[in-house]
This record gives C-alpha cells, structure tokens and sequence, in this order.
C-alpha cells in the first residue's frame, strides 16, 4: 500500500491504473513447482509433480510439444503420454495440478512445463538412473542377542530384503536393520538382497558372521636363545565379535599380567632354566569370555663331552710320528667348531707330545754329531773302532 501511494505521487492517475494492473496479473501470479526436488529420477518408480498457480484462472502443462490445461471450466483428468494429469484444487484465485509417471528411459532427457496465463512458467529436465545393487555390507554385535546389520552402495533401489541364514526376516527400504537372534549363537550367514521400482532382485551382497565367544589358540615354545615365546593365534579370519578385553598372565615373572588386546606376540627373556611356567589367555567380547592355559618348563642347557677327555700319557705321544704330530696341530673346521673349554685341554696334550717327540729328537741327533767326531779323531785306532764308525 505504502508502494502504491508513492508512485501516485509521481504519476498521473491514468499511468498509475495501468501500472497496478500490470502488477496484479504479473506480480501476484506465479507458477510453482513442488517437487520432485531434483531433476534426477529413478528408473520404474512412480513420480509426481505439483504445481501450483495463483491469480490466474488456467493452469497450462507442456511436454513433448503437447499442451493441456485446467481451468474453472475444465477439471477433468488429462493425458499426454506417458503422463497423467489431475486437479487437485480449485479455489480463491489458486489452481493446483499433479502430473504423475512411471519412471522409463523414455523421458530421460525430456522436460515438463507448468505456466499461468501470464506466461510465469517452471520446468523440469529429467535424468533417469539405473538400478544399482548394494556394494557393502557389514555387520556389528551390539549386544549378548543382537545384531547390527549395515549396507551402503546402492543407487534407486526400492526395497532390501534381508535373510539370515537362509529366511527372509525383513523388508526394508532402509540402509540398516538390528536383528534380534533370540539368544542363538554359532555361524550367522547374512543376505541382503536389492529389489528396484519393477520388484525386481537386481542383485544381493553376502557375508558370515562369526556370533561366538572369541576362538583363538595359545602357543608357547622355547626360542634358541631360550626364551619364553608365547604367541596368540586367532582361529576365525570373518567377521566375528570385537573384543573387549584381552589378558595374558604368566606365572613366576616379575610382571606376571599383560593386555594383549593388540598384541599377540610375547617374549620373555627373564626365566630360568629348570622352573616351570604356567600360562593364561582370557579374551572377552560381548557374548562371553574365552579362557586358554597351559604349562611349559625351561630346560637345561645341554652339558659338553669334550674330546679331551681321552687321556694321553708322553709314551703315546712318544710313538707318535712327527707327520702325525704336525697334522694333529693343524686347526680344522672340526676343531675350530667346539667351544674354548674343549679346545684347551686337547691342545694342551698335542703340545706337550710334540715337544717331548721333539726333545728326544734333538738328543738323537747330539748324541749322532758327537759320535761323528769321535770317529773322526780315532780314524787311525784299532779296526775295532773302524768297525764301530763304519756303522754311523
């Protein structure tokens, strides 16, 4: 009104009256689309538009080239195909229509128009998708007796159907469903099929799911080094429950408690040979708690017989050959392979025989020399002592 009233100050009464007029037919109409919100639609799917006019007494749809309206004196229902149109309302200058389709590729890519009189017109360009199945599926113990199960992927999907192990429990056209199973525990298979707008399965993800206290195996062996090695193996490679907590304890340790709710590899370096080691894995999920133990004892380490211990006495080393000697002071890998205290004594026996071979050696040959000279010097003695030397 305060619009109004300034502009009739400025202007003539006869260009005010036709400016006004112009802004009730123009101003006050307008055409509305509703929905869809989006141009993008599912193929097989049943689709409405609404539009809705105000200040206008016809309601014009276009598509394909085609034109119907609704108007005071038309309310029918009308066709174009594939659409079908019907007025909803009629009333105070206002007129609301519904095109509605079965969703086909035909109309991909078409548009639909709705207009007054006044030429205020909206449009729709539809895009139609394809059916597309779910990709993902998981599913999550929530709880002793139930279920989470989760699926993403799809794309214009109606319905999903989901069977546990082999029965179709729910239809749903939600992206998740917690199942109750009554108290049943053991191997879950768990099926979700993907139904599209015709009804159609078009196509189903699978998984199995473990719904079990938590499997595992404990295994303990003694390293070369002799350490305790306690490992943890898991039994179950699908989806089962997550733990909750996981604890190994060990008897005669200085820390005897461990988490290993991320750990399943333990070595312990502090123990003592002879003593006994009990052990214990306790691994607790929402159903329940798994309790493994067992036993293992340190050994002895092994005590040496050492080739030493073959007595020799300086009449053996004595007999010896002086090539023998000499071999039998030569390192070989054998040798070299036992550990120091076994080596000392052995060596210690070949050195003392070597050195007695060799003394006795060395007095051979004085006692040679001198016998030598002394024949020298009696060369013109008695034939006696010729005799004696000729033998040397």
């Amino acid at each position: 009104m305060v619009y109004c009233l300034i502009v009739k100050m400025v202007l003539p009464r006869t260009l005010l009256t036709s400016y006004f007029l112009e802004f009730l037919l123009v101003g006050s109409s307008q055409a509305t689309i509703l929905s869809p919100p989006s141009d993008t639609v599912c193929q097989g799917e049943v689709q409405t538009i609404t539009c809705t006019v105000t200040g206008s007494q016809v309601l014009l749809w276009t598509y394909g080239g085609d034109i119907t309206s609704f108007s005071s004196g038309s309310t029918l229902p009308q066709y174009i195909s594939p659409f079908n149109f019907t007025l909803l309302f009629q009333g105070n200058d206002t007129l609301v229509s519904v095109a509605s389709v079965n969703v086909s590729a035909s109309i991909n890519g078409s548009a639909i128009e709705c207009e007054d009189t006044a030429g205020s017109r909206q449009q729709i360009t539809f895009n139609v998708k394809h059916s597309v199945p779910i990709s993902y599926l998981h599913v999550v113990a929530v709880s002793s007796d139930t279920l989470l199960i989760i699926w993403t992927g799809a794309d214009c999907i109606q319905s999903y159907d989901v069977f546990i192990n082999g029965t179709n429990v729910n239809t749903t056209n939600g992206m998740s469903l917690l199942y109750n199973t009554g108290g049943a525990i053991g191997s879950i298979d768990v099926l979700v099929n993907s139904v599209d707008y015709y009804g159609r399965a078009v196509g189903n993800l699978s998984t199995q799911y473990q719904f079990n206290k938590y499997n595992f195996e404990v295994e303990a062996i003694i390293s070369n080094s002799m350490s305790l090695v306690i490992i943890i193996k898991d039994k179950y490679i699908n989806q089962q429950p997550a733990l909750l907590s996981c604890e190994l304890t060990v008897t005669n340790l200085t820390q005897s408690s461990m988490n290993c709710l991320h750990e399943r590899l333990f070595i312990f370096t502090n123990v003592t040979e002879g003593d006994v080691y009990n052990y214990t894995v306790t691994i607790t999920n929402v159903i329940g708690s798994t309790v493994k133990n067992g036993s293992i004892e340190i050994p002895y380490l092994p005590v040496e017989v050492c080739p030493s211990e073959v007595q020799y006495s300086p009449s053996t080393m004595i007999m010896s050959s002086v090539s023998s000697v000499i071999e039998l002071g030569t390192p070989t890998s054998t040798v070299s392979s036992i550990s120091s205290n076994c080596v000392l004594p052995w060596t210690v026996g070949v050195l003392i025989g070597a050195v007695v071979v060799a003394g006795i050696t060395v007095v051979l040959l004085v006692i040679f020399v001198i016998l030598k000279k002394c024949c020298y010097f009696s060369s013109n003695k008695s034939n006696n002592d010729n005799e004696i030397c000729s033998l040397l």
